[in-house]
C-alpha cells in the first residue's frame, strides 16, 4: 500500500512544471539519557485528586526522525514542442524507476530553451531530450555537471567529453547484423521523410551492397519479387506494406527491420502470411519484470519503447553516482556502461504464433 500511494503521488505531481516528489524528512533529537528523562519530568506528571481520578498533562513530543531513504535530485530538459507526443510517456517512465527504487526524490522538468546556467544551479545531473547535435555538443563546455542523452548513440555526436552519457540505440550495428542474411549485391531500401529513417538509409549505404531506395508509398512492387527488402518506416506503414506483397503474390528473399518496428502493433494488424520472411533487430533484452509492472501500472512501458528504456538505464547511472554505487555496472538492468555509452546486446526475432520469438 505505500508503494501504491507513492505511485499515485508521482501521478499526481507529473502535470506540474517542476515535478517533485519527497516523503517527510525529519531531524534525528539528541538522544542523551538524562536530557530525555529531564523533558519527561517537566512535560509529564500525574495527579492524585481526593484519590477518584487520575490527570494526565499532555505529552508533547518534539522529537524528529530522518528518512534513512536515498535522495535523489534529476533535472530534465526537453524539447516540449518537438516531442509534445511524447512527454507523457517520457515523464512517467522516469517517475515509475524511482518509485520502484522507493527514494525521496525530485525531478524538475524544463523547457529546452531554458539557460544551462540556470538548470546547472537546479541539478548536478541532468537528462536531454533533443535532437540537436550542436546543442549537445556544447554541453561538453559545462563539465562540473553530468548530462545524460537517451536519442543519440554516442557514435552520432563528434566529441570526447567525459561529462556526457549516451543511451541511444546502435543502429548501425543492428543493419550490419540483419545485413549478414544478404547473399546478393543489392538489396531494395523501403524509407519515409523522417530522421529515423533517413539514418537507417544512411547506415544501409554504407553497407557493401547496392541498395535501391523507395519513398512510401510510391513503391514498384514488382522490383520487391526475389529481393531483400530493408524496412526503415514505421510500424503501419510496414504493416501496409507487407500486406500488399502477400496480396500480389510476391516472393521476397528476406525482409528485414532494426528496432523501428520491435512493436506488438505489428502484430496486431498483420496477418502470419505477410511476416513470415520478417526479421526484426531488437536491443531491449529481457527488461527487469517489475520495472516493467512500475511503467505499467502508470501507463508506459519499457519493454518495446527503447527511448523509455535507455532513459530507465541512464537513471540508473544517476542512481548509483549520487548513492554512490557501482560506476560502470547498471545493476537494475543487469548491464554495462563504457565509455560513456549504454552497452546494448542484438538480438534477432520473428514473429512466431503471434509472438516476437527469438531466432538468434
Amino acid at each position: 500500500m505505500k508503494k501504491v500511494a507513492a505511485i499515485l503521488i508521482g501521478l499526481l505531481l507529473f502535470a506540474q512544471e517542476s515535478l517533485y516528489y519527497e516523503t517527510p524528512v525529519f531531524n534525528i533529537p539528541d538522544t542523551n539519557t538524562s536530557e530525555i528523562n529531564s523533558t519527561k519530568n517537566s512535560e509529564t506528571k500525574s495527579v492524585f485528586d481526593n484519590n477518584e481520578t487520575i490527570k494526565e498533562e499532555e505529552i508533547v513530543l518534539e522529537d524528529n526522525f530522518v528518512s534513512l531513504k536515498p535522495h535523489v535530485k534529476v533535472c530534465v530538459v526537453i524539447n516540449k514542442k518537438r516531442f509534445f507526443k511524447f512527454v507523457p510517456s517520457i515523464i512517467n517512465s522516469l517517475n515509475a524507476y524511482l518509485i520502484y527504487k522507493d527514494v525521496d526524490y525530485e525531478l524538475k522538468v524544463f523547457d529546452i530553451n531554458e539557460s544551462i546556467e540556470k538548470i546547472n544551479g537546479e541539478c548536478n545531473d541532468t537528462i536531454i531530450y533533443s535532437l540537436n547535435k550542436k546543442y549537445i555538443q556544447n554541453l561538453s563546455e559545462y563539465n562540473n555537471s553530468k548530462f545524460y542523452i537517451p536519442i543519440f548513440n554516442k557514435k552520432e555526436i563528434e566529441t570526447n567529453t567525459t561529462n556526457l552519457y549516451f543511451g541511444g540505440i546502435d543502429y548501425k550495428e543492428q543493419i550490419n547484423k540483419l545485413a549478414e542474411f544478404i547473399d546478393d549485391n543489392k538489396a531494395i531500401s523501403i524509407n519515409e521523410n523522417t530522421n529515423l529513417s533517413n539514418k537507417l538509409f544512411k547506415y544501409e549505404n554504407e553497407l557493401n551492397l547496392t541498395i535501391i531506395p523507395y519513398e512510401y508509398p510510391n513503391i514498384n512492387y514488382n522490383d520487391l519479387n526475389n529481393s531483400f527488402v530493408f524496412f526503415n518506416t514505421r510500424t503501419a506503414k510496414t504493416a501496409q506494406v507487407l500486406s500488399k506483397i502477400t496480396y500480389y503474390e510476391l516472393e521476397t528473399k528476406l525482409q528485414l527491420a532494426s528496432q523501428i518496428n520491435y512493436d506488438p502493433l505489428l502484430i496486431g494488424i498483420t496477418q502470419p502470411d505477410d511476416v513470415k520472411k520478417l526479421i526484426i533487430a531488437n536491443s531491449i533484452i529481457h527488461p527487469p519484470l517489475l520495472i516493467e509492472d512500475y511503467n505499467l501500472i502508470i501507463n508506459t512501458d519499457i519493454k518495446y519503447n527503447w527511448l523509455n528504456y535507455a532513459s530507465n538505464i541512464l537513471l540508473n547511472k544517476i542512481y548509483n553516482n549520487q548513492t554512490g554505487e557501482e560506476n560502470f555496472y547498471m545493476n537494475d538492468f543487469k548491464t554495462y556502461i563504457f565509455d560513456n555509452q549504454i552497452l546494448y546486446k542484438i538480438k534477432l526475432y520473428q514473429i512466431i504464433n503471434g509472438a516476437f520469438k527469438e531466432v538468434r
